[in-house]
């Protein structure tokens, strides 16, 4: 008995000028990948089943080694992990006709060009003392409020919070500041992530020129070293320029 037919749907990885050539790697449920030509661009794809579930942790792990792997090759637009269609026709209709020049524009933009994402947080005890020895007023709700429970004071206690969340917030800010101009001129452009402030001193996307890539892996880990202790860098990447190109 033949055994029936599965319908599949195409799984986007990303898009790629036409004469792009396809690693040796597998996509997601170890499917061969194919290129989807139009015009200027073509997309990377491969076939799943239609009734499948989406968003598996292997999934995200076999979109993130095709991507990487494409790199090599020339430039890279990264679709977003989860883009399946239907077919190569709904492909066509809703994606690479309608941005074909966009996305040829933003391939261009990124071609010999390499993503990090770097992020950049207070060492929490450190900043605390220092915020407490520059603001008086600090101090004192600190000592006052210290050996108390939780319960006494409310008013102190609240008090005491507004002023350190002030003042960390002022100087994640000034932090910032002062990273980002001496690495900015370094770098083709920056996507802010996160804003500074309780969360962070900086979350950012970094698009690189790979030439420079070496120069500000230094300068940041120069840049580390001289604030270790009350600051703390993570610099991830280089990877496919995920924050820097779209749709949408």
């Amino acid at each position: 008995m033949t055994p029936p037919q599965q319908d599949t749907a195409t799984f986007v990885y990303a898009v790629v000028r036409p004469d792009h050539e396809l690693p040796d790697v597998t996509g997601v449920d170890d499917g061969p990948l194919e290129l989807v030509v139009h015009g200027p661009v073509a997309a990377v794809v491969g076939r799943v089943s239609d009734d499948r579930p989406n968003g598996r942790r292997a999934d995200l792990t076999a979109y993130s080694t095709v991507v990487e792997a494409l790199v090599p090759g020339g430039a890279v637009a990264p679709m977003r992990f989860g883009t399946v269609v239907p077919d190569d026709d709904v492909l066509v209709h809703d994606l690479l006709a309608p941005y074909a020049d966009d996305l040829a524009r933003q391939l261009g933009e990124v071609e010999g060009r390499r993503q990090y994402h770097l992020r950049v947080t207070f060492v929490e005890e450190t900043v605390l003392t220092e915020i407490a020895e520059a603001d008086p007023r600090v101090r004192e709700l600190r000592a006052a409020t210290r050996d108390l429970p939780e319960d006494a004071l409310v008013g102190d206690r609240i008090r005491l919070g507004e002023l350190v969340t002030q003042s960390w917030e002022r100087w994640a800010r000034a932090d910032a500041d002062r990273i980002l101009a001496e690495l900015v001129p370094m770098l083709t452009t920056h996507r802010v992530r996160r804003e500074p402030g309780l969360g962070s001193v900086l979350d950012l996307a970094l698009l690189v020129e790979s030439e420079r890539s070496q120069e500000v892996e230094d300068r940041l880990e120069h840049m580390a070293a001289e604030s270790a202790g009350r600051l703390h860098f993570r610099l991830a990447g280089p990877m496919a320029p995920y924050d820097f190109v779209g749709t949408g």
